[in-house]
This record gives C-alpha cells, structure tokens and sequence, in this order.
C-alpha cells in the first residue's frame, strides 16, 4: 500500500453562505456559549466567529487565517470537559450547521456505511438510523447512490451506530476528533473501531480523502502532497501506546493507517468535514440493570467475575455484557446528600438505604428463552458478591429504564453543580477529574491507590465510571484553593501511578488544554516534542486548535 497522498480541491455542498461574526464584543454578548465548553476553562476570548456551511468555506476559513497568522479554534456541541474547544483570540470555527447525511452505501461484508457532516450529533444521527429517514436529498444522488439508500431504507434489519459517549448531544466530527468512546466500549471499542473513512481540511489549502486501507505508514513515515505541490514528510512518534483505552496523544505505531494518525488528534493537524462510519446490527433486545452490593469490594469483585477475569472461578457461559458501569459507596452517600438538601423537588432516585455500591450493566439477547437464561446466569453471579437480581433495578421497561438513567445522569450533574456553587465564591475553582484507565489485572490496585491516596485529606471525592474497561472517573470537589493545590497534586501521582501499572492518563476525554501535564507522564518530553512535530508539518503555520494536547512553547 502507499504511504503518500496528494491534497484534493474541497468540495462545494452548502445551500446557505457561512455566517461570519466580526465582532469579539458582540460575540461575547450574543453567542458567549459558543466561547465555552463544560471545562469551566477560561477566559475565553475569539476576535471572530464563523458558522461555516460546508467544506470549501471550512478550508478557505483555515488559509484566510494561516495568512494572517491567526489562530483557529475548532468548536462543535462544546461538550468537552478538558478546554479544547475554549478560543483564547483569533478565529473561532463552528461546524455546529454541517449535520448533512451525505450518502449510504453497502460494504461487501453485508454492513452499512454512512457518510456524514461533523456537526450532526449522536443523538439525531441515532433518531435518523431508527426511523429509516436519513434526510437526504435524492436529488442529490447519481442513480446508483439512491438505489443504495432505497435498499437501506427496505433492509428489515435494524441498524446502529455503537459509540455512545455520555453527552450523546456531542458531533459526530468532534467524537472522531477526540477517539471518544462512553459505556459501550467494553464490547464495541472506541470511535476509531467504527470510522471507515474520513476528509480533512488542511491549514495550507485542499483536502485529504483518506479511506482506511488506503495510505499506510512506510513504518513510521507519510509523505502528504498539498494543492500548491509543496510536500509534508509526517514522521509518526515513536513512543509506545499503552495497551488500554486510551485517548492520550496522536496514534502512533510503524505501519498506521493515515486515518489512525487523524482520529483523536484533537483537531490539531486538520479539521474533519466529512465522516464514514459503519453499522452495527442492533441486538433484538437489552437487558439494562443496576445491582446493588454490600461494600466497593464486593462490587469489584463481581466486575472482575462478570469480565471473565478469575481463573478460579469462571463466568456463567451466557454472561457476555455490552456495558459495565460502577458508582462507588462515595457516590450513593453523596446522592443521598444532595437529595436530602433538595428535598421533595429533587429527580435523583431513592436509593436503598443499605446499598453499599452499584454496578450497572447491559447484556444483549436475542429472544425470550436467552433473556431467561441470561436473566439466570447474572442471578447466580451477583449471588457469590452478596447481591441478587431481586436487589437491582432495572428491566426493558421503559420506567424502569428512566429510573436508571436519572441516577447515571445525576451524579456528574449533580458534581458539577456542586462545583458551579463553589465556584460563585472561589472563581478559579474547578472540578478535578482523572480520565485514568488501568491494564484489567491492574483494577483493584488502582482503585486502591485512589483510596488510600484521599482517605484522610479531608477532600470530598467520589469515583465512578466505566469499571468494564478499568476505566474509573475519580472526581475531586474542592472547596477552597488549598484543597485544589491539593486535589491536583494527587491527580498527578494517581497518573503517574497508572502509567507505571501499563496505563494511561486519558482514556477518553483527551488531554485538551489542562492536561499537558498529564501527557507528559505518559510520553515524556521527547514524546510531545514528536507530535509537535507532526503537527508542523501538517500545519505550518501553527494555527489550529493551538494549546490543544502540547504546550504553545514546543510550536
């Protein structure tokens, strides 16, 4: 396979002109949401902002401003919590207007492949796939193109997409920029496992259609073409990536799909205009349940028994699970806070007085007969950790479903509302979240290491997350500067720990503009010095998402 590529002209699909504010005044006064994302990062400021409508005006938005030296910031659904998509001046480039589906085709392996804009977001691309209405235009298709998408709509299997990060009102675009993954992971792999193809606009003009399999790394190098014949040699970093989930810093391995090199690099070589995914067949059914269990380690113990992970005692054969969630015994008490100080108008569930832990989990069934046996299987394990499937919420039916998602929605609304309410009297106060992901024999040590490291410091904290994937969300609330100094000091030694056990510091939410501290544990100085240099010879003159995953000082 090649390992070069040459820049194409970008393509014109817009009926509207892009709307251009040029204004930072009334910018800030009229779209001052469009200047933060759920980071709490700041201050923002943006000199202009740009709702671009296609992709010749993202590309001529990127060479304006690469001629004038200016920076970009690339901005989406602005659900991100490490400060990506803040401006700090310059151009501010919305894609939040791109939410065409662009095209269906069917792949040889008998799955569907869906083209699609950055901006439409997981929600409405899942709403489209359910009700068969992708919302193309047939006049747009040649007649091979709608007889695909007749076939897709008359195809009696249901399909879907399976990445599912917890704001599912986040863009496509944005999720195939930071590798985003979410609860399902566990069984069907991050973003990067569902991305077909991609287009991305370069700071230097023109675009690079990659399609996967196409343009591979000779090793660890890529030459890219561009539109005025200049040549970019792209040497991939040569640090290891940790063998688990993992969203920090640029993919980098010898032989990479040049796609690889693009998801999850943060929108600091290119902007994504355009995205091909593949379908998953969606399963006849779910089970949806979250147990309760005496203590924390009861409920990591039933963890490890449900992933398969005990040799001396194996999982019930039929025990296969889409999801596994856990919220700690921190967690259920300080619901339980907040819900007595709300009182009566509180939406947060009642919890069971004598739950200790929670682990949510999702299992797939075919039928009745399966679920019954599934249903069996699951009652038996959480048997051997002290719990039974009569001590669980949870089913298909659409209240009890409610009920669990209100609980998994209200802690971290609730964290960060706790915060928002610090944050009123102490201003630089914000939550401080570690996005560690741990080898799975490393699990226990790990959530050991949080316990012992905040046990005693008098720090309010409580840890949950995605447990199947050794993936645990510790959640430090500061109530004074002291106890941020604090509450940072430990998050840095929990990273370095990880990395030490064959981890990572960021296994979903990427490094962003707080954590270069982070990225540094896992890849050292040299490691941010090679991406920084693939980020020059992608992007010359530096402008895009700037700040993004490395410090300025290395550009």
């Amino acid at each position: 396979m090649p390992n070069d590529i040459t820049a194409v002209e970008p393509v014109r699909g817009a009926t509207v002109p892009a709307t251009i504010i040029d204004s930072a005044e009334r910018i800030a006064e009229s779209y001052a949401d469009y200047l933060t994302d759920e980071s709490g990062y700041g201050p923002p400021a943006a000199d202009r902002l740009v709702f671009a409508g296609d992709e010749t005006e993202v590309v001529h938005v990127l060479v304006e401003a690469a001629s004038r030296g200016e920076p970009v910031t690339v901005s989406a659904a602005r659900t991100g919590i490490a400060g990506g998509a803040v401006p700090r001046g310059g151009t501010l480039l919305s894609l939040s207007t791109m939410q065409r589906v662009l095209g269906v085709r069917k792949l040889p392996d008998g799955r569907w492949a869906i083209r699609a804009e950055p901006g439409i977001s997981i929600a409405d691309l899942a709403g489209r796939l359910e009700g068969r209405d992708l919302g193309i235009d047939p006049s747009t298709l040649s007649d091979d193109e709608r007889r695909e998408l007749d076939s897709f709509i008359a195809d009696e299997t249901s399909w879907f997409y399976p990445p599912d990060p917890t704001e599912d009102t986040a863009h496509l675009g944005a999720t195939v920029a930071t590798n985003a993954s979410g609860a399902r992971t566990f069984r069907y792999g991050a973003t990067r496992a569902h991305v077909r193809g991609i287009r991305v606009a370069l700071t230097t003009g023109g675009v690079l259609a990659i399609e996967r399999g196409a343009v591979t790394a000779d090793g660890r190098a890529f030459t890219v073409r561009r539109l005025d014949g200049s040549v970019a040699e792209v040497v991939v970093p040569s640090y290891s990536m940790p063998a688990t989930k993992n969203a920090a810093g640029l993919f980098a391995a010898p032989g990479i799909d040049l796609v690889d090199l693009f998801i999850g690099s943060e929108g600091t070589l290119g902007v994504v205009t355009e995205i091909e995914i593949v379908l998953s067949r969606k399963p006849a059914g779910m089970l949806s349940a979250l147990a309760f269990l005496p203590s924390d380690a009861d409920a990591v113990a039933l963890v490890r028994h449900a992933r398969g992970d005990l040799v001396d005692a194996p999982r019930p054969g039929v025990v296969d699970p889409v999801a596994i969630e856990f919220f700690d015994s921190k967690s259920l008490d300080f619901l339980r806070r907040r819900k007595g100080e709300e009182g009566t108008s509180s939406k947060i569930p009642e919890l069971p007085g004598d739950a200790g832990a929670g682990v949510l989990f999702e299992q797939d069934f075919a039928d009745e007969d399966a679920l019954m046996e599934i249903y069996d299987a699951w009652e038996e394990l959480l048997a051997a950790h002290g719990s039974s499937m009569e001590q669980t919420w949870g089913g298909m039916e659409e209240a009890d479903l409610e009920r669990l998602k209100a609980l998994r929605h209200s802690l971290p609304e609730q964290v960060n509302g706790t915060i928002a309410r610090t944050k009123a009297v102490h201003p630089e106060i914000h939550k401080i979240g570690t996005d560690i992901a741990v080898p799975a024999e490393s699990l226990e040590e790990m959530f050991r290491v949080y316990r012992e490291g905040l046990d005693g410091t008098g720090l309010d904290y409580v840890v949950f997350g995605h447990i199947g994937d050794s993936h645990l969300h510790v959640n430090i609330l500061p109530r004074d500067p002291d106890e941020l100094r604090r509450g940072k000091e430990l998050a840095l030694r929990f990273a370095e720990h990880a990395v030490g056990l064959g981890g990572t510091v960021s296994g979903e939410h990427g490094i962003g503009k707080l954590k270069h501290d982070f990225l540094r544990v896992l890849y050292g100085d040299s490691g941010l010095a090679e991406m920084a240099a693939v980020k020059k010879a992608l992007d010359p003159d530096c402008i895009l998402n700037r700040g993004v995953m490395f410090p300025e000082e290395l550009l």
